[in-house]
């Protein structure tokens, strides 16, 4: 995997720089092959720093020139400056694995089953209830 770690500075609004680059940038380094994953950090102070990771070099260097083409056409007002460019071989990464979306999953699922066995139960104790109180005799409708 490769990743490319793009530094802006003089950034002039950050939540406005978010938005295009939510709105309009990322469906586009989506579409790059070997798309792994981008981020977009405001670090303060007019800095803003991207991360891309991809699967191989080529397409961490299409995502180079698509950013810079995407900045160009885009966000000059409010990235003025070139950015910093660091780019090169992952040797570490981790992401989550689907684990905790499951046991998010399971956890509601656990609380649906939950509610289902203690509603089947109440239902339960009324039929007692009205056979009790019947004789037992609607049961043979």
């Amino acid at each position: 995997m490769y990743a490319t770690v793009r530094r802006y500075e003089g950034v002039v609004d950050p939540s406005e720089a978010a938005r295009h680059i939510n709105e309009g940038f990322l469906p586009i380094i989506r579409e790059v092959p070997g798309f792994v994953s981008y981020s977009f950090v405001d670090a303060g102070d007019g800095v803003m720093i991207s991360t891309s990771v991809f699967e191989d070099q080529s397409g961490a260097q299409e995502s180079t020139n698509r950013a810079a083409e995407y900045v160009r056409q885009n966000m000059t007002s409010i990235l003025p400056n070139p950015p910093q460019i660091t780019a090169g071989e992952v040797v570490a990464f981790e992401a989550p694995s689907s684990g905790p979306v499951s046991g998010v999953t399971d956890t509601v699922g656990g609380a649906t089953s939950s509610v289902t066995d203690t509603v089947g139960g109440a239902t339960d104790s009324v039929r007692g209830v009205t056979d009790n109180l019947l004789g037992g005799q609607e049961k043979q409708r």
